[in-house]
């Protein structure tokens, strides 16, 4: 996809030096994985989630997990800026990272990770019970590809659905992984490049969205069918849309340009590609979305063999969503347009525990080192380094994602969505000027490498960490849903005293199940909470009134435990003495009967 013209100053390093089975290198990778993976389960022995505190799980977790954390991205690094070939046991390398920044909580957790990661499994058990959807519920019903398939690996395997989502996470981010190293492989074969990205975008990907959930497996598939189309392009100048375009972005003569592949020019490839489409299609409302916005783009700028097919994913999107029209207008607004969608979400915090508030900020500043980063490549590949068409392409679609989500109906939760298909983008356009080969590797770039990388890899794990009081849950909590949900009337409300809860964990949850557009909705967030809290009396009478104005053909049941407990201690919303004593004077007052108990949790139906 690139004019081969190079300009005069340009550098070509030699090759690197092949990899001998008679070198003492070639077994580091998989024997230092080997070691490094034994430490990370060694260390897992000694988490002790009892420091869970503002700093989420990182005082919890023991020297010898920050050892093997260490150890992981020195080998990396290690690697990739050695003079050496790389050979495929740097995956190996990758499998440890993985498993380090999400293995960890799936091993040493007594329930699957997140709150919300319950609304799917019990979809799952929906369809494991009825076999078919009903579009009328929810939205999930609505798009169930993802559903469907982790209900036929259940039936296949035998694997109970918490335990497939318990796994989830580590399983998604490794397959994620696997489609970055994929999709740059359409814009480079230079495996420095690619193992590069990989680390990059692992190291990013902070937002959670792995977990057992639609998008977590639309995502891989949506860089596999961009993949798929940038290898069916001609390489050269034949690979621009438009001549005046490959004049005005000539690079170096690159050796790494990949070749147009037979396969994905065929017509076998391209229905491999449209079944991509339609996967992402059936299983999630915004992706399809995404990548046809991106598969436009490719066809804009370059010359795909199949140039068409965003008018057939098209017509895929459109068919299946007159499927869905009937519950999406009457439920949702499918476009809300303005600045509002990129404002940071807000969190209610009054007091929170120390290191909260710090830790808040690794997210957005390890999203801004990432944008600085691929900016610094950005402007080295157009000024200095005469390879701006190496990342035209690459800046472009990354940027169609931040776009849409300006249009986009998720609110300000939608610029994380925007940042997880920028990514890979972003990880290409920096891998390639940090471990590009074909360039001299000087004692500054080297440094700049390793300052840069490390710096990423140390904001990622508060990114990943902090959140832990909220994240974790506990088994007794999803005890008492999959009890409220299997043994109470039909209609009846659940009312948590914090949203961060496990619900909708069973297939019954249709039955107990608020309007389409609701969320979650505690006790702290009801208007006057925050007056009510300062008194465990006041904070009752409170109760009873919001069990009241719940309150339909069916009783309203308060759920305490572990998670009410944790939001009072992380976000400070009371006095943790106030909420201890709110929770004894609940369970004597009379109109409160307790009907569930498990360790910390119990559920208590109101008087009505």
């Amino acid at each position: 996809m690139t004019v081969r013209t190079a300009p005069a100053h340009a550098v070509v390093a030699p090759d690197p030096a092949p990899l001998s089975w008679r070198s003492w290198r070639w077994w580091v990778l998989p024997a230092g994985s080997v070691v490094l993976f034994a430490l990370w389960l060694w260390s897992l022995t000694d988490v002790q989630l009892e420091k869970t505190s503002g700093w989420g799980l990182l005082p919890a977790l023991p020297p010898a997990w920050y050892a093997a954390f260490a150890g992981t991205m020195l080998l990396y690094l290690g690697a990739l800026l050695s003079r050496r070939r790389l050979g495929l046991g740097l995956a190996a390398v990758h499998v440890v990272l993985v498993a380090l920044l999400f293995g960890t909580t799936a091993l040493v957790y007594e329930a699957p990770r997140y709150p919300w990661t319950y609304k799917h499994i019990g979809v799952v058990d929906y369809l494991l019970e009825h076999g078919t959807p009903d579009r009328s519920i929810d939205i999930y019903m609505n798009f169930p590809g993802f559903f469907y398939l982790a209900a036929g690996l259940h039936q296949a395997t035998g694997i109970p659905v918490e335990e497939l989502a318990r796994w989830a996470q580590p399983f998604h981010a490794l397959v994620a992984a696997a489609a970055v190293y994929w999709v740059v492989g359409g814009l480079s074969t230079a495996r420095r490049v690619r193992y590069g990205a990989m680390l990059i975008y692992t190291l990013g990907d902070w937002i959670g969205q792995n977990y057992f959930a639609p998008q977590a497996l639309a995502f891989p598939v949506v860089l596999f069918v961009l993949g798929g189309m940038l290898r069916s392009v001609p390489p050269g100048k034949e690979g621009f849309r438009f001549e005046r375009l490959a004049a005005r972005f000539p690079t170096a003569p690159d050796v790494d340009l990949p070749r147009p592949s037979t396969f994905w020019r065929s017509r076998p490839g391209a229905a491999l590609l449209v079944l991509g489409f339609v996967y992402v299609a059936v299983s999630h409302p915004l992706s399809p979305l995404l990548l046809l916005a991106q598969a436009t783009a490719i066809c804009v700028l370059l010359r795909p063999a199949r140039p068409w097919l965003p008018v057939l994913f098209l017509a895929i999107e459109e068919g299946w969503l007159s499927l869905a029209w009937p519950f999406l207008h009457t439920t949702y607004d499918l476009f809300e347009f303005g600045l509002h969608n990129v404002t940071p979400p807000q969190i209610a915090v009054t007091e929170p525990l120390p290191g909260y508030t710090t830790a808040l900020w690794a997210a957005p500043l390890l999203m801004a080192v990432i944008a600085l980063l691929t900016a610094w490549g950005s402007i080295a590949a157009f000024f200095w380094r005469g390879r701006p068409a190496r990342v035209i392409v690459p800046l472009v679609l990354a940027a169609v994602p931040l776009v849409l989500v300006l249009g986009q109906p998720y609110g300000n939760e939608g610029i994380f969505r925007a940042y997880l298909f920028a990514l890979p983008w972003m990880a290409f356009v920096v891998a390639l000027q940090i471990f590009d080969e074909q360039h001299p590797w000087t004692p500054e770039r080297r440094l700049f490498a390793w300052v840069a990388v490390v710096v990423v890899a140390v904001l990622a794990l508060p990114a990943n960490f902090a959140g832990e009081m909220s994240y974790r849950v506990a088994a007794s909590d999803v005890a008492a849903d999959v009890w409220f949900e299997g043994e109470t009337p039909k209609g009846s409300v659940l009312l948590p005293f914090a949203s961060s809860y496990p619900l909708r964990a069973t297939e019954d949850y249709p039955d107990h199940l608020p309007r389409a557009t609701e969320g979650v909705e505690g006790l702290t967030d009801l208007p006057g909470f925050a007056e009510a809290a300062a008194d465990e009396v006041d904070l009752l009478e409170f109760t009873r009134n919001a069990c009241d104005t719940r309150a339909g053909t069916a009783p309203v049941y308060v759920a305490l435990g572990p998670a009410a407990e944790d939001n009072v201690r992380l976000f400070g919303t009371m006095e943790l003495y106030t909420y201890r004593a709110f929770e004894r004077a609940l369970g004597e007052d009379p109109e409160f009967t307790e009907v569930f108990s498990d360790g910390d949790t119990a559920l208590y139906q109101c008087r009505n």
